[in-house]
């Protein structure tokens, strides 16, 4: 390929009867052509040749790339034309164009590119110049005073003196870092009555207001303002929101930021950071200081398993030195936030520090219908709705998912081309947030439809045998994009839930409930055909039982045992864990194991038992279920006692 090359360079000169002086006029407005694509036409290749073939064409100038052919017309009555036509070539073919043309006596011009001007060399110049010195110089010299404000940064010490990252003129500096994390709001549009959930915290926020509005009154009783409050639950209960009302309500400057800014990869930055955000708030009396997500910096000290003393423990403990130390506070309440309480470091939690902690818990049905209530506001409800049912099937949802389920309605209402939203699209976003988005086209065949209907059945069919402790709200066999080729929904009374005495009966039962997909194909299918639906249920079971047998006591010769490794959310200290090693011996662990096993077992013989009494029962629910897809609980108890009475 490079031989063919240096050849096609080597033409202009081997070929005869070319000359450059008459044809300098051509070649520079060839150059303009094809610099500006000032062509009129395009031609094919076969167009091409057929013009040199046919002698139409007089000249072909190909480009400096050789990728373009541009062909002059012939001379008529002396006159040369200006038409030219374009033909988008590939270096490949120029030696046979070449080869045509010699043959048929056309001229052919390989052009070069066009020279530079003085103006254009000069320039080049003087920026080849800048490149090579100038701009080398002022990147070492950006360099060297980086360098230089480390160690100012080593000499000064914490407070960044002598112009290192905390200091002046260091590039860590508080103007650079500090401008967001230390905004202070005025005035927060929001209010404590946007907050509907626990009418106690409700209380306790509103005490904390009359605190820091009425101080003189408390201090003519002896007590003090607390100095920090913790709010501690789950996510989406409303603590930043309870937060900011606080301030709103108080009048009081608010400074908000998240504990996982103090983090810094540079050592002291974290610590500054704490130091200028309590400078800022004691500037601006009164003020609360709102730290969101405080487990980000207040984590346990040497919980790691290095046990380092790193850089968040060093802004840990600037945070716990400005909020209990020689400082003066008073004017600033510290508000923190944060769903991982038993992460937190002793000494942050302490009183004098945080002297108040508010437990923001998931909301009871009462506070669920309020809550549904406020965030329907601003929708068009339908008064047929009954929300009293709605709080009932929402058990365990926290606000934020209250507001994402009304939410979700209404979107369902718009897809229908709806303003108002019904009864029914609330139901369709409760299961798609529970059990994901249902598949509108099922291309299952019938075969799959009645293992899978058998299997729920099993579900349902013990759910409302066991109708003292669970009410069943639905079972369908609907398939989702989550992967459940149906399901079923039921909950325990309020009474149960609200009162959150589970009994030992009460969670076997359940556990009963968990296995009866598995033992309804085993009745009708044979132990060798039961499919893997049950996996789910498998998982559910055995983890209900180890919590049962470690954690509840309900175990029978582990009745007084209680297991940490599978405690709500294990142990969150993994190098204390690994220095402190295992604390049970081989026999307790395999007395622990046997136990789990045989309430599993016992619970999957009890569900083949009683839904092998009951087949006949089973038989028409399936087919029911097969016929209408869901059926509800109402319908479903309605079909057995139907069937009880005619018996």
């Amino acid at each position: 390929m490079n031989i063919f090359y240096l050849c096609c360079l080597l033409l202009p000169v081997s070929l005869n009867g070319v000359q450059l002086n008459r044809l300098k006029m051509s070649t520079d407005r060839a150059n303009t052509i094809f610099k500006n694509n000032y062509y009129l036409s395009k031609n094919s290749y076969n167009a091409l040749i057929e013009k040199i073939d046919n002698h139409q064409i007089k000249t072909v100038y190909f480009s400096p790339k050789l990728d373009e052919a541009l062909s002059e017309k012939v001379e008529q009555n002396g006159d040369v034309y200006d038409d030219y036509s374009v033909t988008q070539i590939s270096p490949v073919v120029v030696q046979s164009i070449v080869d045509e043309s010699v043959k048929n006596k056309v001229e052919t011009v390989f052009l070069q590119s066009p020279q530079p001007s003085i103006v254009e060399q000069g320039f080049s110049q003087v920026f080849g110049f800048v490149n090579s010195f100038i701009f080398p110089f002022l990147f070492l010299s950006l360099l060297v005073n980086i360098f230089r404000s480390f160690q100012g940064n080593n000499i000064g010490g914490g407070n960044g003196l002598g112009g290192g990252p905390g200091g002046p003129n260091g590039i860590f500096s508080q103007k650079n870092t500090m401008n967001k994390d230390t905004e202070v709001l005025k005035k927060l549009n929001i209010s404590l009555n946007s907050f509907a959930g626990s009418p106690e915290i409700f209380e306790e926020c509103v005490e904390v207001v009359s605190y820091l509005k009425n101080s003189t009154l408390y201090k003519n009783a002896g007590a003090e303002i607390p100095r920090g409050i913790l709010l501690d639950g789950p996510p989406g209960t409303g603590k930043t929101l309870l937060a900011k009302a606080i301030a709103s309500e108080a009048e009081a400057n608010f400074i908000s930021i998240a504990a996982s800014e103090f983090v810094e990869v540079f050592v002291g930055v974290g610590a500054l950071k704490i130091r200028n955000l309590f400078q800022n708030a004691r500037n601006n009396k009164p003020c609360i200081i709102f730290i969101d997500e405080i487990d980000a910096v207040g984590r346990q000290r040497g919980a790691g398993i290095n046990m380092a003393n790193d850089e968040r423990e060093q802004t840990l403990n600037q945070l716990l030195a400005e909020m209990d130390g020689f400082a003066d506070n008073e004017g600033i309440l510290i508000i923190a936030a944060t769903n991982r309480k038993d992460v937190l470091d002793s000494a942050l939690l302490r009183p004098g520090r945080f002297d108040r902690l508010i437990t923001v818990p998931l909301p009871d049905r009462e506070s669920r219908k309020k809550i549904l209530s406020v965030y329907s506001k601003n929708k068009q409800i339908s008064e047929n709705i009954n929300m009293n049912l709605v709080s009932e099937l929402t058990n365990g949802f926290s606000g934020a998912q209250l507001k994402n389920l009304l939410n979700e309605a209404a979107i369902f209402a718009a897809r229908e081309g709806n303003t108002i939203i019904s009864e029914k699209n609330i139901f369709n976003a409760i299961d798609k947030l529970i059990v994901g988005i249902v598949k509108k086209n099922d291309t299952r065949d019938y075969n799959v439809k009645r293992r899978v209907a058998i299997h729920e059945i099993g579900h349902a069919f013990l759910a409302s045998k066991y109708n003292e402790y669970f009410d069943l709200k639905k079972v369908t066999i609907e398939s989702t994009y989550s992967g459940a080729g149906g399901y079923t929904i039921f909950n325990e009374h309020q009474n149960i839930t609200e009162g959150g005495l589970y009994t030992k009966d009460l969670l076997f039962k359940r556990l009963v409930i968990t296995m009866g997909g598995k033992a309804a194909e085993n009745i009708y299918y044979g132990e060798d055909f039961v499919s893997l639906g049950a996996n789910q249920d498998l998982k559910q079971a055995n983890s209900l039982a180890q919590r049962m047998v470690g954690n509840f006591g309900m175990g029978k010769n582990l009745e007084t045992f209680y297991n940490d490794n599978v405690d709500n959310d294990r142990n969150p200290f993994l190098g204390r864990s690994m220095a402190m090693g295992d604390k049970y011996s081989d026999a307790t662990k395999e007395s622990f194991d046997s136990e789990v096993l045989t309430l599993v077992d016992n619970a999957y013989l009890e569900s083949k038992k009683i839904l092998s009494e009951n087949r006949e029962t089973l038989t028409i629910l399936i087919e029911q279920l097969l016929k209408d897809t869901y059926l509800t609980g109402t319908e479903f108890n309605n079909m057995i006692l139907m069937r009880e009475y005619f018996d």
